[in-house]
């Protein structure tokens, strides 16, 4: 089983693309530990610098489960319910839209439609924000939710930012959110973990990146936990929005 595991990594890139992906995996989960989500923003687009997305995304979705998991587990008095129950039904539709555009584009086309998102996703975190809007939680619960949802199916991740408008809109404080929005996001990664196996996307490539990231992810969490009171988190989401700017571009002439 370990060789073939090997040789499914040999196929799968080279040794220098393998090193690339464990340092990518660290930083990224080092966020996610710091903040209880971002894995998914730093180290998508990058892996899909060097992997295809179809590997890309299931390996991700996988590895944060189990950091939302240990998270959720280690923080659950800490959840807001009451805030969660309004994310359900928008999450489940978007969801649902989300794996049928996954399972029918071709990667081609949805590596490109990701690239453009990534580039958009990061000029707007560049811009000085807009005043904020006040809306109703329903209505912030729905869009969130739904955007949420839709994105993190069709690109393995990257819906953190949508549930944290909300839950900051709530006005939890850092401990609540850290473990309402690890919550989310492991109820999130088991539906569509469930329905990429189902498409067959966790095949013998991504079992065996799987295998070789699981221990770097956990190394990046317990990195991230003791950054968890120094973050500076500003001057980090200002680094993360100039990485995805340019791994955007990169991705449209990969």
């Amino acid at each position: 089983m370990i060789d073939g595991l090997a040789e499914a990594l040999a196929a799968l890139a080279s040794p220098a693309a393998l090193v690339f992906c464990g340092v990518v995996v660290f930083a990224g989960y080092a966020l996610r530990g710091a903040t209880g989500f971002g894995a998914g923003v730093v180290s998508i687009p990058m892996l899909a610098l060097v992997l295809p997305l179809n590997v890309v995304i299931p390996v991700i979705t996988t590895l944060s489960i189990v950091a939302s998991l240990a998270q959720s587990l280690q923080e659950i008095r800490h959840v807001d319910w009451r805030a969660l129950r309004g994310l359900a039904l928008p999450s489940a539709l978007g969801l649902a839209l989300g794996l049928w555009l996954f399972a029918s584009l071709d990667q081609a086309l949805l590596l490109r439609v990701f690239a453009v998102f990534i580039i958009a996703y990061g000029v707007w975190s560049l811009a000085p924000r807009p005043p904020k809007l006040h809306l109703p939680p329903q209505a912030l619960a729905g869009a969130a939710g739904g955007a949420g949802g839709l994105v993190a199916t069709l690109f393995g991740g990257m819906a953190g930012p949508f549930y944290a408008i909300y839950l900051r809109a709530l006005r939890l404080d850092k401990r609540r959110f850290r473990a309402s929005i690890s919550s989310v996001l492991l109820c999130l990664g088991l539906v569509r973990a469930g329905g990429y196996g189902s498409l067959g996307f966790y095949d013998r490539r991504a079992l065996a990146a799987l295998a070789l990231l699981a221990p770097v992810m956990v190394l990046g969490m317990l990195a991230g936990d003791r950054l968890h009171a120094r973050l500076d988190q500003a001057k980090f989401e200002r680094v993360v929005a100039l990485l995805l700017a340019a791994s955007g571009v990169a991705l449209l002439f990969k």
